[in-house]
């Protein structure tokens, strides 16, 4: 029962979560509700394995934690994505309509199935994204804004939203701005959204899942753990937030087969770093404090 739950649960989950998606996309279901309803039950599943299979029973002992993930959550994950998705939606689409005007013809494949359309939005999204998310970790200026979401001492499905609002934004932007200038539709960007939302919670879960050769197709928690390691080698790896494809292609996938990542997690040769949530906001300009002489140039040591 074990091997099952740990091979099975996320793909069964992932799959269902998406038909349910398609399901809601075909009969009109509004956006909002679609996406709270799926993500409040993958919560719910997620949260009720990590005490059935967790994968280091240790990192489900709050350590005062919750309080500030939950209000990480709501600004970063809700309110800010939210805010920009207007914002874009209202500065880029006539640029897009314009452009294909120009063009005599949409850019984006509209006629495909959404489901198909599915794969340029992850691999254009993904590009821009996992180069943003790579230079959090090698520009120092930058990884101050990023610090926030290392600075965890376990994970668990809830502080996958934790990031710096200007990190989030930051993600959000460059994963969609291309998008809405080449002109993709509204139901592929809730599809992707979706996929988003979903591989995001069980990425950072507690539960002991083991996906064999689908680590090379998603970024998940098996890889995503060596990503929050101690060691920076190890850190400095694996970027890609929702699929592995630009990790494979650049070179920066690090997937030991003789062993697990490491419990011990965090930010490495970085003491104090606050706590709570405003705290945290305001790191990145209170660095001085919480870095060792030699921590100056960054998690990658350049």
């Amino acid at each position: 029962m074990t091997w099952i739950l740990s091979h099975l649960l996320f793909p069964v989950t992932f799959v269902a979560g998406l038909a349910c998606a398609l399901v809601g996309i075909q009969h009109g279901v509004l956006e909002e509700l679609l996406l709270g309803s799926i993500s409040l039950v993958v919560m719910a599943i997620v949260a009720t394995f990590e005490r059935i299979l967790p994968e280091h029973p240790e990192w489900n002992r709050s350590q005062g934690d919750v309080g500030t993930d939950l209000v990480h959550m709501l600004v970063s994950m809700v309110a800010i994505p939210e805010l920009l998705k207007i914002l874009l939606h209202m500065t880029l689409l006539g640029v897009a309509m314009r452009v294909s005007d120009l063009l005599g013809a949409p850019i984006w494949p509209q006629h495909w199935p959404v489901l198909a359309q599915l794969v340029p939005a992850l691999l254009i999204s993904q590009f821009f994204e996992y180069w943003a998310h790579r230079s959090l970790h090698e520009v120092p200026v930058l990884w101050r804004l990023h610090a926030t979401h290392h600075s965890p001492e376990r994970l668990y499905w809830l502080n996958a939203a934790r990031f710096h609002p200007l990190d989030s934004a930051l993600l959000f932007v460059v994963g969609l701005t291309p998008l809405l200038l080449l002109g993709a539709g509204r139901d592929v960007l809730l599809l992707l959204t979706v996929w988003v939302s979903l591989h995001g919670m069980f990425q950072h879960c507690n539960i002991r899942l083991r996906l064999g050769p689908l680590n090379y197709v998603f970024s998940m928690a098996e890889l995503h753990r060596w990503h929050h390691s101690l060691v920076l080698k190890e850190a400095n790896s694996n970027y890609g937030n929702n699929i592995l494809f630009w990790d494979i292609v650049f070179g920066t996938v690090h997937y030991p087969r003789d062993r697990s990542a490491s419990a011990d997690i965090g930010l490495h040769n970085l003491t104090g770093f606050p706590e709570t949530w405003l705290a945290q906001v305001l790191s990145p300009w209170r660095w001085e404090r919480y870095q060792p002489k030699d921590y100056e140039r960054g998690p990658s040591g350049e």
